[in-house]
């Protein structure tokens, strides 16, 4: 058991705290959801916990990313990072002991940011210490135990979520994550980066970098995939709730399928990411299967026991994606991408659906039109990926940071972490700097440096510097 442990630790924290993170989520958003059948009808109640909260999550998650991008020092930071967490208790508070129309929504607005914000450091950590090729299962495995770690804490009581007991409950999830946010570092181990990341098949993205049009060309039609996913999601959701009603499916069985369909699709996805993407695009067809045997009594059930298990796919593809294509060009900052891509295009469906109205006739137009492009924009990555690149005189120009670091690596048998410390050792940066960037503890940083010098021969960092410019 400690073998295994020690094998696989990073794997084992990342998954913890990602797991424990959404659980915490998972409560605030269903708390938040109950309270507001005391002031709202139906339909404004499903416009805002999927309309609204999901855009202010896409708003926190596009926030995290600009100020991961532009203010790395800070939003790496433990203090930041904790903060956000305890800046959840007194909304958490408000909500459940102060609730009001207007307090209540100014509350749904401001939580789903922050849970944006801290869902983005998650996605970083993983990107920064999971192997690109167990991405998939860290994050599907975590996702599931959350999901059924929601249900299980809703069956101690029926009114627990709209009650003072939650606000135990949430105050001890996040006590939890704070000890994390402070030990997760030095928990990591030193892993020989590269020595595990390359399975065959692993990775769709593997050694692609955003420096050129070929790079930035995949990373665009990536992030049209996702947008075009998310609406046919959404309408999927939507009838799923909509033929629930018929269903003798009780929630044990939902949170069942869901949970093993998460891990199904992480196992699947890092196996090979192509098929993993094809398995997401395929899985979205259910919204009209469920349409189609809406009037089968014999067989609602079944579907949406089926439909719950492959909602798995499209959730672990819009963020393992992402996660991997971050580790593997060196932006940890693109790792929440997917994830805010989609909840804003989630967003913007659900609220057109709540003021449009969205019948099974349009439903069933609405996700066979908007498959054509999906088809097409998919193989267009795909085929963008395994086609071979022009090299032209400017794509050697933007090659040649990437050539140089790499040739310094081979030259002194550097690792690949050793090879992104030495690139940023030639900015200037300090043991501190590199920590918050990486996402390591400066212990780490130092056991680093020191491989480095000793692999080069050379007396300080400053002459590894020098080098790495020549």
């Amino acid at each position: 058991m400690k073998a295994f442990f020690t094998q696989n630790r990073n794997f084992i924290i990342c998954c913890a705290i990602i797991a424990v993170v959404y659980l915490l989520d998972s409560l605030l958003f269903f708390s938040q959801f109950y309270l507001m059948y005391d002031f709202y009808s139906k339909k404004t109640i499903g416009a805002v916990s999927t309309g609204w909260a999901y855009l202010a999550q896409g708003v926190g998650l596009v926030s995290f990313i600009l100020l991961y991008k532009t203010r790395t020092h800070l939003s790496a930071r433990r203090v930041f990072q904790v903060l956000l967490f305890l800046i959840e208790v007194p909304v958490i508070i408000a909500s459940i002991l102060m609730p009001g129309r207007i307090l209540l929504m100014v509350m749904i607005v401001i939580l789903n940011i922050i849970i944006g914000l801290h869902t983005g450091f998650t996605f970083t950590l993983a990107a920064a210490h999971v192997p690109v090729s167990r991405l998939g299962l860290c994050y599907g495995l975590a996702y599931a135990v959350g999901a059924f770690g929601t249900w299980l804490i809703s069956a101690i009581s029926g009114g627990i979520m709209t009650s003072y007991r939650i606000i135990f409950i949430d105050s001890l999830l996040i006590a939890l994550i704070v000890v994390f946010i402070l030990m997760y570092r030095d928990a990591f181990v030193n892993e020989q980066d590269g020595e595990t990341d390359g399975e065959d098949g692993a990775s769709e993205f593997c050694e692609l970098s955003l420096d050129t049009v070929k790079g930035r060309k995949i990373l665009v039609l990536l992030c049209i995939v996702i947008a075009i996913m998310a609406p046919i999601s959404s309408i999927g959701t939507n009838n799923n709730l909509y033929v629930q009603y018929c269903s003798e499916l009780n929630l044990l069985a939902q949170r069942s399928f869901y949970a093993v369909g998460l891990i199904a699709a992480g196992l699947i996805f890092d196996k090979n990411r192509i098929i993993g993407g094809v398995c997401s695009v395929v899985s979205l067809i259910y919204p009209i299967v469920l349409i189609m045997v809406y009037h089968e009594s014999g067989l609602v059930t079944l579907v949406i026991g089926l439909s719950y298990a492959i909602l798995g796919f499209y959730a672990v593809y819009r963020a393992a994606s992402f996660m991997a294509l971050a580790s593997e060009s060196k932006r940890l900052y693109l790792a929440p991408l997917g994830l805010a891509v989609a909840r804003i295009c989630e967003a913007v469906a659900v609220l057109a659906m709540s003021e449009t109205g969205c019948d099974e006739l349009t439903s069933v137009i609405l996700v066979s039109v908007l498959f054509i492009p999906l088809v097409i924009v998919f193989f267009l990555m795909i085929k963008e990926k395994y086609s071979p690149a022009e090299v032209s005189a400017e794509t050697q120009r933007e090659l040649s940071s990437d050539e140089r670091r790499a040739a310094f690596a081979g030259q002194y048998g550097l690792t690949r972490r050793e090879e992104e410390i030495a690139m940023f050792l030639s900015e200037g940066r300090s043991n501190g700097e590199i920590a918050e960037l990486l996402q390591l503890s400066e212990n780490t940083v130092r056991f680093h440096v020191s491989n480095i010098l000793k692999k080069t021969g050379m007396k300080d960092r400053n002459e590894v510097s020098r080098a790495y410019r020549r």
